[in-house]
């Protein structure tokens, strides 16, 4: 189990091995020459839940071969939270290798968005490769020499990185990015879609917050460059949680105190607050104001598109007993007419109140 579980800090070095792009739900991965399945390039969907190995289909496709050395980099993902997840799981060996190679080979996830993400994030990954090109790989190839590292980072046990991985992020960003910005943020959501999800009300909690000396972060608008230049000079962090924490958590000095605002009941908030604790040395506090979560009306589960239903007072004292505001500061709480108000309002069609003790994702 540790061994699926990653984080062992090793790679393999594979003579002739052949990469098995993903398409659509299809498995993907390496063969080795011998044609064996190398366990280092499973694709990890979940805490629990992982790709199969490439079909016997995909197995007799044609392939193509590719001279050189290469690093596998496994799946090259869209979404930025699993950008940070996935993508960036294997790129530690680099620090490792004798010697160096000629491109990093990414498969896109479920065979779509790969040039998309690279343009997306090319300034993060060449930061993290120093400009190693990244190359995408949508058919089979049989690399002449292929290094297949150990995930070293991820989603459940992974989260906590392991010790290469977090010398290596770290190291990394603090080589090339100097702190830069105010000491004090809060990274708001008010300006996502609302279909990315939220909490009702959170224009007020950024209200408490400016009075409180925090600036009003929005990371979306800014590069990853400049996003990890002001989580390194930020001492106090307050968001709601979500996938920016995971780029605070590689950037932010240590000992750096986080406030999470938890905009729904998941594991994965947990994982956050692990992640922060793991690489930043953070001081974590978990803000529960939540009364419930609201989710489409067809869903089957609240996810990252939930909008939180939270008591704004209880956060506010929260917040205060974490030292992170004044306990004399004042929020005014929603009722459930302004709430059914803001649902209409919104680009989101009918909800429903999703009912408290049932896991999120």
């Amino acid at each position: 189990m540790a061994k699926r579980e990653g984080l062992s800090d090793s790679f393999e070095s594979l003579s002739k091995a052949t990469i098995f792009a993903m398409d659509g739900e299809s498995g993907s991965g390496v063969f080795r020459a011998d044609g064996s399945f190398c366990i280092n390039s499973r694709g990890q969907l979940g805490p629990r839940r992982f790709t199969p190995e490439p079909t016997a289909e995909q197995v007799s496709l044609p392939r193509k071969t590719l001279s050189g050395r290469h690093l596998y980099g496994g799946w090259l993902r869209p979404h930025f939270g699993h950008f940070l997840l996935e993508t960036t799981s294997r790129l530690w060996a680099l620090e490792q290798l004798d010697g160096k190679v000629d491109s990093v080979l990414f498969v896109p996830f479920r065979g779509k968005g790969g040039r998309r993400a690279r343009d997306r994030y090319r300034a993060f990954i060449d930061l993290l490769t120093d400009g190693v090109p990244a190359s995408i790989i949508n058919k089979p190839y049989t690399v002449d020499e292929l290094i297949v590292p150990d995930p070293g980072f991820g989603h459940g046990p992974r989260v906590l990185g392991s010790p290469a991985f977090r010398s290596f992020i770290r190291s990394r960003i603090e080589s090339k990015i100097a702190p830069e910005g105010p000491e004090k943020i809060y990274i708001s959501r008010t300006r996502l879609l609302d279909k990315r999800g939220g909490v009702f009300g959170e224009e007020r909690i950024e209200a408490l917050m400016a009075e409180n000396g925090f600036e009003i972060y929005h990371p979306q608008q800014h590069t990853i460059p400049d996003q990890l230049a002001v989580y390194r000079a930020a001492r106090e962090v307050v968001s709601l949680d979500g996938s920016a924490l995971h780029l605070v958590a590689f950037a932010a000095q240590p000992g750096v105190k986080v406030g999470i605002i938890m905009r729904r009941h998941a594991p994965l908030v947990m994982g956050l607050g692990r992640h922060l604790e793991a690489f930043a040395d953070a001081n974590v506090h978990l803000i529960d104001g939540l009364r419930g979560s609201w989710v489409d009306e067809s869903a089957r589960r609240v996810d990252y598109r939930s909008i939180g239903e939270v008591n704004l007072h209880k956060v506010r004292d929260l917040l205060a007993s974490a030292g992170l505001i004044e306990a004399r500061s004042k929020i005014t709480d929603l009722g459930r007419k302004e709430i059914e108000q803001i649902i209409t309002e919104m680009d989101r069609g009918p909800m429903k109140l999703w009912t408290d003790g049932q896991e999120g994702t």
